[in-house]
C-alpha cells in the first residue's frame, strides 16, 4: 500500500483510538461518538447533580483525558469521588490516568478501590477497567489479556453488554486475533443492531485486513444508521485513501469534517488527511490555522516541517522540524520525524547530519525499506562509498534486491571508482568499476530485455578502458543498441553515446566502414551533432585499407 507509513505518522497520532465513555443508549455516548465532544461536556455537566452524576462525572473526565487534558480529567474523576466517596466508577477514571502515566502499581491500587463493595459486581464498572488495560499506549500483551479477563467478568455479570463486546473486540484486535474480535463485535450488532459504532469497528477490522469491500459495506451501514455519523465518513476516507481513490478519499473525509465539531483538532485530523492526499499546500495552510490556537501542537509542526519539504522548500522545512524536534516531548518523536530530518538537511547541504538521522531512522523502523536507498545515498554524497555498500548489504537482512537497489549500488561503486582515478590510484579505481559492472549484471540476469542494464555495463567496462584500447565496453554498447533501437526517440541520448563509442572504436581500429557507419547513425539521431560532424570529416580524409 502506498504511503502506509505515512498513515501511521500521520493519522494514527491524530486520531486517538475509539474509547468507550458511557453506556451504550445515553445522549452523552452519542455526542461522544459522532465526535462532538463539546456538546458531550454540556450534556453531562447538565446530570452533575442528577442521580446519574457517577458516571456524568467519570464520562467527564474521560473526555478530557482522551483529548489530552489530564488535569481537567483528574479534578472531574476526584469531584466524582468527592461527591460520592462509594464511587467506584471514578476510581477507574484514576487507575486509567496512572495507567497512562505507566505508573501500573498506582493503577492497581484505585482499580482495587473501584472493585470494593458493589464495584466488583458492577458490570460497567468491570468493564472501563477492562478498557483502561487494553487502551493504554502501547499496551504490553499481558496489560491486554489483563483487559481481557475484566471484560469477560463484566460480560458474565451482563451478557446483554453490547458496549464490552465491542472493546473485548478491540482487545483480540490488539492481540491480531482478527477471528476474535469480529465475533464480539458481530455480537454487539446482534444484542443492539442500531449500534453504529460495532459497525464501524467492523469497518475498521476489514481495512486492516485489506478486505475493502467488506469493509466498505461496513462503514456505509454505519451511517445508514447514523447519517450524521462522523467517524464512519473518516474511516470511510482513510479506506479509499488505503485502495488508492485520493479524490474519493479526499471527498468523504470533507464530509467528516463538515459532520464533526468545528474545533481544531478536527482541522488537525483535516490537515493530516490533505497531506497524505499530497495536497501539501492545503496541508500546510491548514496546520497553519491549527497552531495558531494550539502552537504546541506535536502533529501539526510535523506536518508543517513535512509539508515545507514535499513544496519543495528546504530552508523552511529546516527550520520547522528542527522546532518540531526541540518542543517535542523526545519519547513521541516516531521514526518518520528522523527520516524527514534527515531528508531535509540532505536538501540543506549537510550530509553527515543527514545522516546520523537517517541511521536513527532506521534504527526505530528497520522494516522501511524505502530508506535503505536514501541513507545509502546520503553516504555516497558524504563520500563515505563503503558504508554506503554496507547499508544495501543490511537491507539484505528484510528484503531481496531489487533492479534499483543494483542500479544504485553500481552507481556508488562507480562513484568510488571515480574519485579513485581522480586520485590518480588506477588499480583501486579498476576494482570498483568491476564491481559496479558486476552489479549492474544482476540486472540484465533479472531480465535479458532491459536495455539499460547494458548500458551501465558499458559505462562501467569504459570507464576500465578510458583510451578506448581494449574495447571493453564494445560488446555491451552493441547489445544496447539491439534492445533499444526499436524506440529511437525514447533512447535517443543514450543511442548517440553507444553510437559514438563504437564509430570511435572502430576509428582507432582502422575499420573506416563501421566507423562511418556508426557516426552516420550518430548524425542520424542528432543532425547538428559536432562530434559526428568532425568525426565524419576526419574519416573522410583517410585513404582506404587496400584489401
Amino acid at each position: 500500500m502506498t504511503h502506509n507509513w505515512k498513515y501511521i505518522a500521520l493519522m494514527a497520532a491524530a486520531f486517538p483510538a475509539t474509547a468507550a465513555f458511557a453506556q451504550t443508549g445515553d445522549a452523552g455516548r452519542k455526542a461522544v461518538d459522532l465526535e462532538r465532544y463539546e456538546e458531550a461536556k454540556s450534556i453531562y455537566k447538565s446530570q452533575l447533580n442528577g442521580k446519574n452524576a457517577d458516571n456524568a462525572y467519570f464520562a467527564l473526565g474521560d473526555i478530557y483525558l482522551r483529548t489530552e487534558k489530564p488535569d481537567s480529567a483528574a479534578y472531574f474523576f476526584n469531584q466524582g469521588i468527592a461527591n460520592n466517596k462509594k464511587s467506584y466508577i471514578n476510581h477507574v477514571g484514576l487507575g486509567k490516568m496512572a495507567l497512562e502515566e505507566g505508573n501500573q502499581a498506582q493503577a492497581e491500587q484505585h482499580f482495587s478501590e473501584a472493585l470494593k463493595g458493589r464495584g466488583k459486581k458492577d458490570s460497567y464498572v468491570l468493564a472501563m477497567i477492562g478498557e483502561a488495560y487494553v487502551n493504554v499506549p502501547n499496551a504490553t500483551e499481558a496489560q491486554i489479556n489483563k483487559g481481557i479477563d475484566y471484560l469477560k467478568q463484566s460480560l458474565e455479570r451482563d451478557s446483554n453488554n453490547a458496549l464490552a463486546n465491542v472493546i473485548l473486540g478491540d482487545a483480540y484486535l490488539a492481540l491480531k486475533q482478527g477471528g476474535q474480535a469480529m465475533t464480539h463485535y458481530d455480537r454487539a450488532i446482534q444484542l443492539d443492531d442500531q449500534y453504529a459504532t460495532a459497525y464501524l469497528k467492523r469497518g475498521q477490522l476489514y481495512t486492516s485486513s485489506r478486505n475493502y469491500n467488506e469493509a466498505e459495506q461496513a462503514f456505509q451501514k454505519a451511517i445508514e444508521l447514523d447519517p450524521n455519523f462522523a467517524p464512519a465518513y473518516r474511516d470511510l476516507g482513510e479506506l479509499y485513501y488505503f485502495a488508492g481513490q485520493y479524490d474519493k478519499a479526499l471527498s468523504t473525509f470533507q464530509k467528516y469534517v463538515d459532520m464533526a465539531e468545528d474545533t481544531p483538532d478536527t482541522k488537525a485530523k483535516y490537515a493530516s488527511f490533505l497531506f497524505l492526499t499530497k495536497n501539501y499546500d492545503q496541508a500546510l495552510q491548514t496546520a497553519e490555522q491549527v497552531l495558531q490556537a494550539q502552537p504546541d501542537n506535536m502533529v501539526m509542526n510535523r506536518l508543517r516541517a513535512y509539508s515545507y519539504l514535499e513544496l519543495g522548500q528546504p530552508e523552511k522545512a529546516l527550520e520547522a522540524i528542527e522546532m518540531h524536534m526541540q518542543k517535542a516531548d523526545s519519547n513521541k518523536l516516531i521514526a518518520e520525524d528522523y527520516e524527514y530530518y534527515g531528508r531535509i538537511l540532505a536538501k540543506n547541504n549537510q550530509p553527515a547530519k543527514a545522516v546520523e538521522n537517517l541511521e536513527k531512522a532506521l534504527q526505530m523502523n528497520n522494516q522501511n525499506i524505502e530508506l535503505y536507498s536514501e541513507l545509502a545515498n546520503a553516504y555516497a554524497k558524504n563520500n563515505q562509498y563503503d558504508k554506503a555498500i554496507e547499508v544495501y548489504e543490511r537491507k539484505r537482512e528484510n528484503a531481496e534486491p531489487s533492479n534499483a537497489d543494483y542500479y544504485y549500488m553500481g552507481n556508488i561503486y562507480m562513484m568510488a571508482g571515480e574519485e579513485s582515478a581522480a586520485n590518480g590510484e588506477v588499480a583501486k579505481a579498476n576494482e570498483f568499476f568491476k564491481k559496479a559492472d558486476e552489479t549492474y549484471a544482476n540486472v540484465i540476469e533479472a531480465n535479458a530485455d532491459y536495455a539499460y542494464g547494458y548500458l551501465w555495463r558499458a559505462r562501467a567496462n569504459a570507464s576500465q578502458d578510458p583510451e578506448t584500447e581494449q574495447g571493453l565496453a564494445k560488446p555491451y554498447y552493441e547489445q544496447f543498441i539491439e534492445k533499444a533501437g526499436g524506440d529511437k526517440e525514447k533512447y535517443k541520448r543514450d543511442l548517440i553515446e553507444a553510437n559514438s563509442y563504437l564509430g570511435y572504436y572502430y576509428y582507432l581500429k582502422g575499420e573506416r566502414d563501421n566507423a562511418v557507419k556508426y557516426w552516420t547513425e550518430v548524425r542520424t539521431l542528432d543532425p547538428s551533432n559536432p562530434q559526428a560532424e568532425a568525426a565524419l570529416k576526419e574519416i573522410s580524409k583517410t585513404p582506404r585499407k587496400k584489401k
